[in-house]
């Protein structure tokens, strides 16, 4: 320990040798150091056990411009008072003769001096004996107008009723005291202070007094300092992460609007136009816009049909009548699938097979708790190619979990209207020893897929959440802290790496 111990670090020690305590007026006296040096030696001692550190804090009060302006004028309420002692007591006289009625006339009333009567001024008791008095409030001031002192020299409730007037301002000042540890005192008396090089320079190299001297030794287990360097919100980190993930695989990347139509959102998906998800209980509706074109007529017929019976996808449909009117209704996307329905409308023979996926904002009207956001990021993913079979499905997906760290991925059935076969993906936590559901996949249903792309071919299409994924990996119990920019929270978040 003693090798390791800093010149500065050894000063502060043999400044306390004999002393029970000191502070840090005193450690400048006796070592010479500057107040920064020291706070950073006894910073080092506490952290190595050899020094106790206690921390007092105390207030320093300094009068005002406007205090000062009392003190040479006098109080507003004494000003008031000494009026009224000269039988100067109608408010309407007062008003118009005295700067500051209206403050001294609350102070006086508050501290008991007069009473109103009939629109009159009359001095009580108290304000008789005031008369001849100082108030605490004046003694303070003009003790004040001679310098700083200290706040616990004055009556507390005389400080914080000056302090509220803006008449005197507080400033805290902290102090510390300085106590050997018992490891310290074990070893003080055999420390000796010597002249040590603690950076090599081109004189100490040429003169060679790097032979002569001891170079200072430094303790590496010493706790570095803490630094935040500037960096993005950790969501964003991680949706630049996950894009670069499907940049890295092929994909090539969606974009589209957050206000979409009924038709992009839903009709073309095959979710039936009477399906409960559409309701205003499941979905933001738009009053402006309140509606939106639909597509040229060709595609509309074609989902209309699909959607009444079937059309030529060997299906009966929902058996009603789809409204065109119902379907230009406007609303926040409940999904990014809807860009993955305008990508497959707007593919030709030529364009394929194609690989798209897009990672987006979506709304739904959901109520707000600690695991419910109306708002919410989503990344989607469609694979489009006749040779394409399931098993490329969960091969997809597998990759993308692994890239972000999982190693165990696991796939059980499930449903969703626009899928068949569909999967639900699991993934491993390691640290909860739990598993955890984190997308839902499947292969397009030809309902969806024949009236945009106009054949039926196998299209993949999976939605996994990031929510959860950044929820876990940031330790964060509440889903509502992902969005609230707590500057402590985002300093002390680590840079998104797996």
């Amino acid at each position: 320990m003693k090798t390791k111990l800093h010149e500065h670090e050894i000063r502060v020690l043999k400044a306390l040798e004999k002393r029970k305590s000191i502070d840090i007026p005193e450690l400048i006296e006796k070592t010479g150091l500057v107040k920064d040096s020291i706070e950073k030696a006894s910073h080092w001692l506490e952290i190595k056990g050899l020094l106790e550190i206690k921390k007092h804090s105390k207030y320093l009060v300094e009068i005002t411009k406007e205090g000062k302006e009392y003190v040479e004028h006098g109080l507003p309420e004494r000003n008031l008072l000494d009026l009224v002692n000269r039988e100067k007591i109608e408010i309407t006289e007062l008003r118009n003769e005295m700067k500051n009625f209206s403050i001294a006339l609350i102070w006086v009333k508050r501290n008991d001096w007069v009473k109103i009567i009939n629109g009159k001024l009359i001095l009580t008791s108290r304000g008789k004996a005031a008369v001849n008095e100082k108030v605490s409030e004046e003694i303070v001031l003009s003790q004040l107008v001679e310098g700083r002192h200290y706040a616990d020299a004055f009556p507390k409730e005389t400080i914080n009723d000056l302090e509220k007037r803006g008449l005197i301002k507080k400033r805290e000042e902290a102090k510390k005291e300085f106590f050997l540890t018992e490891k310290a005192k074990e070893f003080l008396p055999k420390l000796e202070l010597k002249e040590e090089i603690g950076q090599l320079t081109p004189t100490i190299i040429l003169r060679r007094e790097w032979e002569t001297k001891e170079l200072r030794k430094y303790d590496i287990s010493i706790p570095s300092p803490k630094i935040n360097p500037a960096k993005k919100h950790f969501m964003r980190q991680v949706i630049e992460y996950i894009r670069q993930i499907w940049l890295d695989m092929g994909f090539k990347e969606m974009e589209g609007p957050i206000v979409e139509t009924s038709f992009w959102n839903f009709d073309a998906l095959y979710q039936p136009q009477d399906h409960p998800a559409r309701d205003l209980a499941d979905t933001f509706y738009m009053k402006t816009p309140d509606k939106g074109k639909l597509p040229d007529r060709n595609l509309i017929d074609s989902v209309s049909k699909t959607h009444e019976n079937g059309w030529t996808t060997n299906s009966k449909g929902w058996q009603y009548k789809w409204d065109p009117e119902f379907s230009k209704k406007c609303v926040l996307r409940t999904h990014t699938t809807s860009l993955s329905a305008r990508t497959l409308a707007s593919l030709k023979p030529e364009d394929l097979p194609a690989k798209f996926f897009s990672v987006g904002r979506c709304f739904r009207n959901e109520t707000l708790d600690w695991k419910h956001l109306a708002e919410f990021y989503q990344t989607d993913g469609i694979v489009v190619d006749e040779n394409v079979t399931f098993k490329d499905l969960l091969g997809y997906l597998t990759r993308y979990f692994n890239k972000l760290g999982f190693n165990k991925v696991r796939f059980r059935p499930s449903y969703f209207p626009y899928t068949e076969m569909s999967v639900e993906a699991e993934v491993w936590n390691e640290e909860k020893k739990e598993w955890v559901e984190l997308a839902g996949a499947g292969i397009f249903r030809p309902e969806v897929v024949k009236p945009l792309l106009g054949k039926d071919i196998p299209v993949l299409a999976w939605g996994p959440t990031l929510d959860r994924i950044v929820m876990d990996k940031y330790e964060i119990k509440d889903i509502r802290e992902l969005y609230w920019n707590d500057l402590k929270k985002l300093r002390e978040a680590k840079m998104w790496l797996r």
